[in-house]
């Protein structure tokens, strides 16, 4: 192999090591909020966002559970984040939308207030979660992410159902 095909190899591995490097950096969130919280979840572990559904409740469930709705045949437990939270119920429930998480193959339904936006994020730039939040229970915080004026709360997703079981 020639010195120039050599070099040119070992270019595009190193290349293609910064790029999954940066692929690697990088996390994209769905910001939601409950009450006055804004709150992030990894886009990866988020299947779809669906409005408000019809929620049976399950008499004799843990508190945090709203109850479950039928997904196109599935029954999908729905978790309610302002009973985790011991926050006030919504002030809004019609308006209130259904994140529905994918975790390792389990559907849980997550009832917010709002859906914001897709938000990109260094993982550099997240803070491991702080001792001084009061908001919400510190065990399902995963980390936090300064936004501007407003602090982005990651949550910890498979700690909130493993709360609940």
């Amino acid at each position: 192999m020639s010195v120039v095909a050599t070099e040119s190899a070992t270019r595009n591995s190193s290349d293609q090591e910064a790029s999954a490097t940066n692929v690697d950096d990088s996390i994209q969130l769905v910001t939601f909020t409950v009450g006055e919280i804004v709150l992030g979840i990894d886009i990866a572990e988020v299947q779809e966002i669906n409005r408000h559904l019809d929620v049976t409740e399950v008499p004799g469930a843990n508190a945090m559970i709203q109850g479950v709705v039928n997904l196109r045949g599935d029954v999908v437990t729905v978790i309610d984040p302002h009973r985790v939270f011991g926050l006030p119920p919504s002030e809004h429930p019609t308006k209130r939308r259904n994140l529905i998480l994918n975790l390792d193959g389990e559907r849980i339904g997550l009832l917010v207030d709002g859906v914001s936006d897709i938000l990109p994020v260094k993982r550099s730039e997240l803070t491991r979660r702080p001792s001084n939040v009061q908001s919400i229970d510190r065990q399902f915080i995963d980390a936090v992410f300064l936004r501007e004026d407003k602090i982005v709360v990651l949550l910890d997703a498979r700690k909130l159902v493993a709360a609940i079981e």
